[in-house]
């Protein structure tokens, strides 16, 4: 193996590891994000059931109290909701980042290997075309020794 081919091979292995870095972090934000929203939907159903709870004790009519309790916690779900959106936001841009962060980590290891690749092949063809001198050359020897030989023997043999 030659010291590029080395190198470069060095340099592959670098990139696989900085691609798997770069596709744990994208598990990771894709994860959370996940998670994230399934809390967003839960405090939206617990919001549209305290909503019904709220129309129902409006229709059988009731005191102010238990009305009042409801609408304040519907209030503090609707703050963490809002919280939870922009959280929601920011998680779907460092997902989005980490995925790009994925794709060119892949990109770049996909080129480093094609670039090996290349250098294979034309070292290959480098080794081969050595190869074929030195055959060549020896089948020229061949070819003067054969014929060194003929031009020693008698005429008469």
């Amino acid at each position: 193996m030659s010291e590029r081919l080395g190198r470069l091979t060095l340099l592959l292995q670098i990139k696989q590891e900085h691609t798997h870095t770069a596709y744990l972090e994208l598990l990771k934000a894709k994860d959370l994000f996940n998670q994230n929203k399934a809390r967003h939907e839960q405090l939206v159903g617990y919001r549209q059931e305290y909503m019904k709870q709220l129309e129902t004790m409006g229709q059988q009519g009731t005191t102010l109290g238990p009305l009042r309790n409801r609408l304040n916690f519907i209030n503090h779900l609707d703050t963490a909701l809002i919280q939870l959106n922009t959280h929601l936001a920011q998680l779907a841009k460092a997902r989005t980042k980490a995925d790009l962060s994925y794709k060119q980590a892949k990109t770049a290891e996909e080129g480093i290997k094609k670039l090996i690749e290349r250098v294979k092949k034309a070292e290959e063809y480098i080794l081969q075309r050595q190869e074929q001198k030195e055959m060549d050359e020896y089948a020229r020897k061949q070819w003067y020794n054969k014929l060194n030989k003929d031009h020693e023997k008698p005429l008469g043999e």
